[in-house]
């Protein structure tokens, strides 16, 4: 599974971070591994516009991802890390995406073998 997302931190640490802004990524799901993809410009969504290799490679082991029903925003999901109080929002661009990534990290967060 892999896909442009626009990634926004909600908690750092059980904290509020003091700026939370949109970051673009292309993020690729191996296994139960997030690889992240910096943006190489403002605009495009397709995998040439984002840097060849990975600014964080994260495992996603023991997370947990949610769907939120919110008909203002269906393209949103959230990822959290309860073991240090983490919490991602992710935007995909449209509700079919939403649940295809969710399904996905879903199963790879009730994995045990990182990759």
């Amino acid at each position: 599974m892999e896909g442009p997302l626009r990634r926004k931190t909600l908690l750092k640490e059980g904290r509020k971070p003091a700026l939370a802004s949109w970051s673009r990524y292309w993020v690729i799901l191996s296994g139960s591994t997030l690889l992240y993809y910096g943006a190489k410009s403002l605009r495009g969504t397709d995998r040439k516009h984002y840097k060849s290799t990975p600014g964080k490679k994260v495992s996603i082991v023991g997370w947990m991802v949610q769907l939120p029903d919110d008909p203002e925003h269906p393209d949103i999901f959230q990822l959290n890390n309860p073991e240090k109080g983490n919490v991602y929002k992710f935007q995909t661009g449209s509700r079919f995406h939403a649940i295809l990534w969710h399904k996905h990290l879903d199963d790879a967060c009730k994995s045990n073998r990182p990759q």
